[in-house]
């Protein structure tokens, strides 16, 4: 039993070094340092029991910071699809959006409307939709950098444009996820599937 914890708290720390969310990362590192504490202090190994203390309390300390952080967050509507920050956007992350919604493709698109979220001045997500009925959006893409994957970008989000939306005669989101870290994602966000259309999801705004 003492070795399975060592080996979990190995497992969670190694685990916690691949993350590109700093959130989860300090989260699965305190998991990982607090199966050591117990696995040091288990076989009498102090020094590892006191390091893993320690890194438990400063993961702590940054996890506490880090929520209590203000981000402040804007929506920037992108006037046409051949301007610099939307095709910048697109280039540098091209490979990740490839993997989350594979069939994307911004030009097979006949009227996309494109928003960029800005969080801290930063461009982190990219929201693309057209239209779809009298008062339907069907959404194309709703992608946000690794980094900030942490659903204030999507909370944000979707309650200011769905302001904007309603203002505009629209009642309702729906998208087809074309992976299952995406559907997900909208499943977490109040989507649920569309009974007499399989592989729909849908969210009243």
């Amino acid at each position: 039993m003492v070795q399975l914890i060592g080996y979990a708290g190995s497992v969670l720390v190694a685990v916690s070094l691949m993350m590109s969310n700093i959130w989860r990362l300090r989260w699965i590192n305190l998991a990982g340092a607090a199966f050591f504490v117990v696995y040091g202090v288990a076989v009498r190994a102090f020094p590892v029991a006191v390091l893993n203390a320690f890194i438990v309390a400063v993961d702590a300390y940054y996890l506490g910071l880090m929520a209590g952080k203000k981000d402040y967050f804007r929506l920037f509507q992108v006037a046409r699809t051949d301007e610099a920050p939307l095709k910048g956007f697109l280039e540098a992350h091209r490979e990740d959006i490839a993997r989350f919604f594979p069939g994307f493709a911004l030009h097979r698109i006949p009227s996309p409307r494109c928003v960029l979220t800005l969080r801290n001045l930063m461009p982190v997500g990219l929201f693309v939709y057209e239209a779809a009925g009298e008062d339907t959006v069907r959404i194309h893409l709703d992608y946000v950098a690794p980094e900030y994957r942490d659903l204030r970008n999507a909370r944000y989000l979707y309650s200011a444009q769905a302001g904007l939306l309603k203002d505009q005669g629209f009642a309702r989101f729906e998208v087809r996820p074309e992976s299952k870290a995406f559907e997900s994602y909208v499943s977490k966000l109040g989507f649920a599937p569309v009974s007499t259309a399989p592989g729909l999801y849908a969210k009243t705004i």
